[in-house]
């Protein structure tokens, strides 16, 4: 009897245990997701803690990465590299394509289908016709006009300039000068604010890259005029840069206009600053040369939980999750092109001025930041002192992204 007792005793043990297992196994408690997060994690914990509570067992660890951008994708990859990434990571939307080129991130395509997110991001994140990361958030880009500025030169702030011809015309009306000769204020500084060289190449009918997506092509016509005319206007104000330009400037009253993004009306309206928005204007055979600029969730190539990670990633994506992001957190604009159509309809006609350009708007080159940031802004600036001609200059952009993008992408 007592050997029948044992024997139903460890059978008694081992149900248990094989219960206890199917029961983990279900609700998630054998499995932890490790999530890397760049600048702020609060918002990412919060949307982390509206899925725990719809999945209880759900566990998560945040790591909050310290340092730029630039900083976080260096880390990112050593981590790949060591084979210690995290779940799931947070990625600066313009590298997305650079590191699905290394085969650094998971093919997400599958688990996206049918979700339409804003095209520029789109674009942003997929290479070889697959997508490698969600859309977190997106942003657009265009004129900010600051309203009593406007009024004081008996200009209309609600109106945008027709052409470039104009926007100068207006530069000279809102233009106050010292007695001393020096400029009080004036109507825009175009080397200034959220909107930078590739924004004016687009304007002027140019383009970045090549039609395959994968090669530079700085030195464009197209391109070199669009850098004429900015030296043009910085010869109208002396080789220089006159007075505090960008967002800085139009809360100073510095500047009466000038390119801003969704994030700097966010700032500005923080500010206490009245302000109207619009499109910036382009030259003839141009086009409008708003881009986005989002941020993005994608799930390296080697971790550990992919099935997990790719529910989550599935879930930081949906309509109803980006609705509830934006009203927890309203300066964080939805990337899921259906619950911005919602949005958008709730905003006051500022943000909607500059949304509603969304269709148009670019998306961001591979290497943006060795592009944008680190080529074509010196370029710009060097061309606005006078110490490089707009050919010479982009030329010199032309050479160092040909090397680094045939590096990356063998071309």
């Amino acid at each position: 009897m007592r050997g029948r007792s044992m024997i139903g005793h460890r059978r008694l043990i081992v149900l248990l245990g094989l219960f206890a297992l199917l029961i983990a196994s279900c609700v998630g408690y054998a499995q932890t997701l490790y999530v890397w997060v760049w600048n702020d994690d609060v918002p990412y914990r919060t949307q982390l803690e509206w899925y725990r509570e719809e999945n209880p067992g759900f566990a998560y660890e945040v790591n909050l990465i310290a340092g730029s951008q630039g900083d976080f994708t260096e880390k990112l990859i050593l981590a790949i590299a060591g084979g210690s990434p995290p779940d799931l990571t947070w990625l600066e939307g313009s590298t997305v394509i650079e590191l699905a080129a290394q085969g650094l991130l998971t093919d997400v395509t599958d688990t996206l289908q049918g979700i339409r997110f804003t095209p520029a991001d789109v674009v942003e994140m997929t290479y070889q016709g697959r997508m490698w990361a969600v859309p977190y958030f997106t942003t657009s880009r265009g004129l900010g006009k600051r309203v009593d500025l406007f009024h004081q030169a008996g200009l209309d702030p609600d109106k945008d300039p027709a052409s470039l011809d104009e926007l100068f015309e207006w530069n000279q009306k809102l233009t106050k000068m010292r007695d001393d000769g020096t400029y009080q204020q004036v109507g825009i500084i175009p080397w200034t604010g959220n909107w930078g060289p590739p924004g004016w190449i687009w304007a002027f009918g140019g383009r970045l890259l090549d039609e395959t997506g994968l090669r530079p092509t700085a030195t464009l016509p197209q391109n070199i005029a669009a850098f004429e005319w900015i030296r043009e206007w910085a010869q109208h104000y002396g080789g220089s840069t006159p007075v505090s330009g960008g967002r800085a400037g139009l809360a100073q009253g510095t500047v009466a206009m000038t390119t801003v993004s969704t994030s700097d009306v966010g700032w500005l309206l923080g500010q206490q600053v009245e302000v109207t928005a619009g499109r910036v204007p382009h030259a003839p055979g141009g086009r409008n040369g708003t881009w986005g600029g989002g941020q993005a969730f994608g799930i390296p190539y080697n971790a550990k939980n992919v099935d997990l990670a790719k529910k989550v990633l599935l879930y930081f994506g949906s309509e109803r999750v980006q609705l509830r992001r934006f009203e927890a957190f309203p300066t964080v604009f939805p990337a899921n092109w259906n619950a911005l159509a919602r949005v958008v309809r709730t905003l006051p006609p500022l943000y909607a001025a500059l949304l509603d350009q969304l269709p148009e708007a670019r998306s961001r080159t591979p290497l943006w930041i060795e592009y944008y940031v680190n080529q074509l802004n010196p370029a710009m600036n060097a061309v606005v002192r006078g110490t490089k001609t707009p050919t010479q200059a982009l030329q010199d952009v032309q050479i160092v992204m040909e090397e680094r993008f045939a590096q990356l992408f063998g071309r």
